[in-house]
């Protein structure tokens, strides 16, 4: 959500998603560039020509929180799209905690089930219109309306609906005056502040457009922005640049003048300019190359980011040509990887302890499932990863019916070769790398394999149309534990089950999430979750990477960790040269 990673953030923390999911999350570490600049703490404007560039392997998919689906464009558009909250997030309880953002102050009422949001008075968009409720409500209304298609639509599940079962938000989502906005749930649950915390769009811009062709037609180039930085210009496959919002009440105006985030498909040219001083911030950077750096360059720090993202092969569960053909009415099961058994067998047949000692070493872990080790109350230690086991892997393909009956070296059954294509986003040399070894770990087992490198956004395009058969791709996990959106069975508003996994009961470990008052009482419900996951193996789950990001020394002011790099992105700003200068002779 990675540097392909949807988004997730999900942004205020979290809701951006997302997806705060990437997703995971590439502006996470991108943004943290925002900082080459000298200019003096505490400082509530922008210096002037103060800028700062980011390295991204790969464009952004839009400006428009409705749709945008990965980590950077996720991060970027919570730098215009303030929500009611922002958040952070407790590393010793593993939980979220929310904070004033747009709304000042909130307050329970009806027995917890209403939320009554008090706003900022004096809060406008860039082109001097006020903020109102009303914004909160229209936004609401957006994300919830099916023929929008948001991705977002299951961050309004738990409103209050009618009686007869349907939702409207004119109801759900109350206006009282200008300044306030009380949101009506069905029930009191952990996740209402996370739910409420959503990106808001300027009513003004969004209310009068049509909303069956919003995604093509919407305003997704020209965001106008309430945050601290305003777009100032895009240039696809090229640069996309932000400046300082000398409106902006939340918080305030970015520290910075000029943001630039310059978009370099491969990796090691992003390595190059970044020791050649072209280049102040450079995210997902490569094991070996952060312990280079961090003994030989004093300019540069690693800033580990915490074990919030996994990569995994996704098997497609379903066919994607009768997928395409149907328009998404027929579920037809995979010819290869339809049943749990070949999944299994294909994550025995995987080294991924090799991987992880190989490539991340001490930043990274083998995972089990999508739940982090830092949610320390749901993550289910008692399971371990299923062990590199080539010979059970023959075992249960034989059992499936596949052998190579012609000799040719690949199996096959019911005159099918198993033979497929592995999607890879180009310029991630780490998946690369992965995508090898897969590939030779694979022709071991009579199984062909072939590498397919796509154009980052075409990729992800294709996942959520579901026009592939494996994939590598990861997620950065929403710190809410809300993930409807990545394992729900219900394909048009889960967007982000790349596998198009579906089972009855994690459907209603999911909805339970929503029927508990503290988030930790879902504990035990997580843990079978996991089970669930390990027993079916809709994905072979690689590694949570504790991922890295390579910061000029300059930059000060950030707060690098798991809710991201972009997290108090205006608040960034760049020390004293000559202090740095003395920093870096010692």
């Amino acid at each position: 959500m990675n540097g392909d990673r949807p988004m997730r953030n999900p942004e205020q923390g979290d809701k951006t998603f997302f997806i705060k999911i990437q997703c995971s999350l590439v502006l996470a570490a991108l943004v943290s560039v925002l900082g080459g600049c000298s200019q003096k703490k505490g400082q509530e404007t922008a210096n002037a020509n103060t800028q700062v560039v980011i390295a991204l392997e790969g464009d952004i998919d839009s400006f428009n929180p409705l749709f945008a689906e990965d980590v950077a464009a996720g991060e970027i558009n919570d730098l215009f799209f303030p929500g009611l909250t922002t958040s952070r997030f407790d590393t010793v309880l593993g939980v979220l905690e929310y904070e004033p953002s747009l709304a000042k102050s909130w307050e329970y009422e009806n027995g917890n089930k209403d939320i009554r949001f008090h706003l900022q008075t004096n809060a406008r968009w860039q082109d001097s219109t006020k903020m109102k409720a009303k914004d909160v409500e229209i936004s609401y209304e957006l994300y919830a309306d099916t023929s929008v298609a948001s991705i977002r639509q299951a961050s309004v599940d738990g409103l209050r609906r009618t009686s007869s079962g349907s939702l409207d938000v004119s109801k759900a989502v109350e206006v009282v005056d200008d300044s306030t906005i009380l949101f009506h749930f069905d029930h009191p649950y952990p996740g209402q502040l996370f739910d409420a915390g959503l990106p808001i769009l300027p009513s003004h811009v969004f209310q009068n457009l049509p909303r069956t062709s919003m995604r093509e037609q919407g305003p997704s180039r020209q965001p106008l922005s309430a945050g601290p930085f305003v777009l100032k210009s895009w240039k696809p496959l090229e640069e996309i640049v932000i400046t300082s919002n000398p409106l902006s009440v939340v918080p305030h105006s970015a520290k910075l003048s000029e943001v630039i985030f310059r978009i370099i498909p491969d990796y090691h040219s992003r390595l190059m300019q970044l020791r050649a001083g072209e280049v102040d911030v450079l995210p997902y950077i490569e094991v070996e190359d952060a312990l280079e750096l961090a003994h030989k360059n004093m300019s540069i720090r690693i800033v580990p980011l915490g074990e919030r993202f996994y990569d995994a092969i996704n098997w497609n569960s379903i066919d994607p040509e009768e997928y395409q053909r149907s328009k998404g009415k027929v579920l037809r099961p995979h010819y290869l990887f339809g049943t749990a058994r070949v999944r299994k067998a294909l994550t025995l047949a995987i080294n991924r302890k090799e991987i992880v000692d190989s490539y991340l070493r001490s930043y990274g872990k083998e995972a089990i499932g999508p739940i982090s080790p830092l949610f320390r109350w749901a993550y289910n230690d008692t399971l371990k990863p299923l062990p590199f086991d080539p010979s059970l892997a023959s075992k249960l393909l034989y059992e499936e019916g596949w052998r190579d009956t012609d000799g040719d070296g690949v199996l096959e059954k019911d005159a099918r070769k198993f033979s497929f294509a592995l999607r890879i986003p180009a310029g991630n040399q780490l998946r690369a790398t992965i995508a090898s070894i897969v590939q030779r770990q694979l022709s071991a087992m009579k199984i062909r394999v072939t590498i397919e490198q796509v154009e980052r956004s075409v990729f992800w395009s294709d996942l959520m149309e579901k026009k592939f058969d494996a994939c590598i791709a990861g997620f950065s996990v929403p710190l809410q534990l809300q993930l409807d959106e990545w394992w729900s069975s219900d394909l048009e508003r889960s967007r982000f089950n790349l596998t198009s996994f579906r089972n009855k009961r994690v459907d209603e470990i999911l909805a339970g999430t929503r029927r508990i008052v503290k988030e930790t009482d879902h504990a035990n419900a997580w843990k079978e979750f996991q089970t669930i996951l390990q027993d079916e193996q809709p994905c072979t789950f690689l590694y949570w990477m504790n991922d890295l990001v390579a910061v000029n020394t300059r930059i000060q002011g950030i707060e690098m960790g798991i809710l991201g790099i972009a997290y108090h992105a205006g608040d960034w700003y760049v020390g004293d040269q000559r202090a740095d200068d003395k920093a870096q002779s010692k």
